[in-house]
C-alpha cells in the first residue's frame, strides 16, 4: 500500500477523540468517515477533526466510504457483529478491547472470520512508555531471573463525591448494570500487560468483592497467577480506595535476582546491581499508547507484518479473565461503601 490508508471510525463516544488524535498524528493514513447511531455525535467529531463523511449506519459507511480499514470503538457487546460486517466487506479491523465480552464469543468470532481479514485489538496499555521500558529491561536481562511480580490499580472512582454522585458511573453509566465489572472493564489491561512482560500464565486463585450498592458487578478483585517461566504474578484492583485519585495510575513491582523494578505513578525505578530512574508525564503516556497502537496497526497493514495485539493474542488474555471469574465465584459483600 503506497497511498494513504483510508480509515473509517465506528463509534464517537468518550475515547474516540484519543483515537482520532492518534490517526491525525500518523502521516500515512487518513480518517475519511465517521459512524455513530447518534449522528450528531459523528457530525460534531467530524467538524472537530476535519472529516468529510458521517454516517449512522455501519453498512452504508462500509459501502460508500472508500475504506481500507475500520477502527471499531463501539460497546463491547457489538464488537463481534462489527468485525463480521467488516470482514464481509473485506476490511481490516482495529477493535477496542475486549475483542468480545467472553472468551467463548471470541473463539467463535475467530473461527467465523478466519483469515478473511486481519484483526487487531487496541489493547494499548502494553504500549505505554513505562511498560515498554520495562519490557526492554527484561529482554536485555537487566533484572536477572524474575522471582515475583505484582501490579495494582487502586482508585476511588466508586466512592461518592461531595454531591453524592459516583465518578465511575458519571463517566460510564453502563457499568452500573455490568455483572462483570472490575476485571472485565479494567484489570483486563493489567492481565494483558503482565502477559506482554512475562509470557503466558495460568490463574491459580482469584477473589472478588463488591462494596458499593450502586453496581451489580465487583469493585474489588485479586488474581494470583503462575507464569510459565515459574514465578508468581499478582494482579489486583479496588475502586473504593479513599484518598486515591479517580484515575490513579498503576503501581507495579518486579523482584529480580540482579535488579528489581518499581513503577509508582509516573516514576519508574530500576534498583539493585544498577540504578536508573525515569519520570513520565501521565497525560503523554496515556495519549502515547493510543498513538503507538494505532501506528503499529497501520504499519503492520502496510508492511504485512504481524500484529503484537492480534485478535488471537487477545483471546489468550480473555481466557485469563474467564478463569479468574470461574475461580472467584460470586463477589463477597464485606460492607456497603455507597
Amino acid at each position: 500500500m503506497k497511498n494513504k490508508l483510508k480509515i473509517g471510525v465506528l463509534g464517537c463516544g468518550h475515547i474516540s477523540g484519543d483515537h482520532l488524535l492518534a490517526w491525525q498524528r500518523y502521516a500515512d493514513a487518513e480518517v475519511v468517515a465517521l459512524c455513530d447511531p447518534q449522528i450528531e455525535r459523528a457530525r460534531s467529531k467530524a467538524v472537530e477533526f476535519g472529516i468529510a463523511q458521517t454516517f449512522d449506519d455501519p453498512s452504508k459507511m462500509f459501502e460508500q466510504g472508500g475504506l481500507d480499514a475500520v477502527d471499531i470503538i463501539t460497546p463491547r457487546q457489538t464488537h463481534a457483529a462489527m468485525i463480521r460486517l467488516a470482514a464481509d466487506h473485506g476490511l481490516a479491523a482495529l477493535c477496542e478491547k475486549p475483542l468480545c465480552p467472553t472468551h467463548a464469543e471470541a473463539m467463535d468470532l475467530l473461527r467465523s472470520v478466519g483469515d478473511r481479514v486481519r484483526v487487531m485489538v487496541n489493547e494499548n496499555w502494553r504500549y505505554r512508555a513505562y511498560f515498554l521500558k520495562i519490557h526492554e529491561w527484561l529482554k536485555t536481562g537487566r533484572l536477572g531471573t524474575v522471582t515475583q511480580a505484582r501490579i495494582a490499580l487502586w482508585r476511588s472512582n466508586m466512592l461518592p463525591d461531595s454531591d453524592g454522585s459516583i465518578p465511575a458511573l458519571r463517566r460510564q453509566p453502563f457499568v452500573a448494570k455490568e455483572e462483570r465489572l472490575l476485571i472485565a472493564e479494567s484489570l483486563i489491561h493489567e492481565l494483558d500487560t503482565m502477559r506482554a512482560l512475562f509470557g503466558e500464565m495460568n490463574v491459580v486463585a482469584a477473589r472478588l468483592g463488591r462494596n458499593s450498592d450502586r453496581i451489580l458487578g465487583e469493585d474489588a478483585a485479586m488474581i494470583m497467577l503462575e507464569a510459565d517461566a515459574g514465578h508468581n504474578v499478582i494482579v489486583e484492583g479496588v475502586m473504593t480506595a479513599a484518598g486515591y485519585p479517580f484515575r490513579a495510575p498503576n503501581r507495579l513491582e518486579i523482584a529480580g535476582t540482579r535488579c528489581s523494578v518499581v513503577l509508582d505513578g509516573a516514576v519508574l525505578r530500576l534498583m539493585g546491581a544498577e540504578h536508573e530512574e525515569h519520570v513520565f508525564d501521565e497525560d503523554e503516556v496515556r495519549q502515547g499508547c493510543f498513538d503507538r497502537a494505532i501506528a503499529h496497526f497501520a504499519d503492520s497493514l502496510r508492511d504485512g507484518t504481524p500484529f503484537w495485539t492480534s485478535a488471537a493474542d487477545q483471546a489468550r488474555t480473555l481466557r485469563l479473565v474467564e478463569d479468574a471469574y470461574i475461580m472467584a465465584g460470586a463477589p463477597r459483600r464485606p460492607g456497603i461503601a455507597a
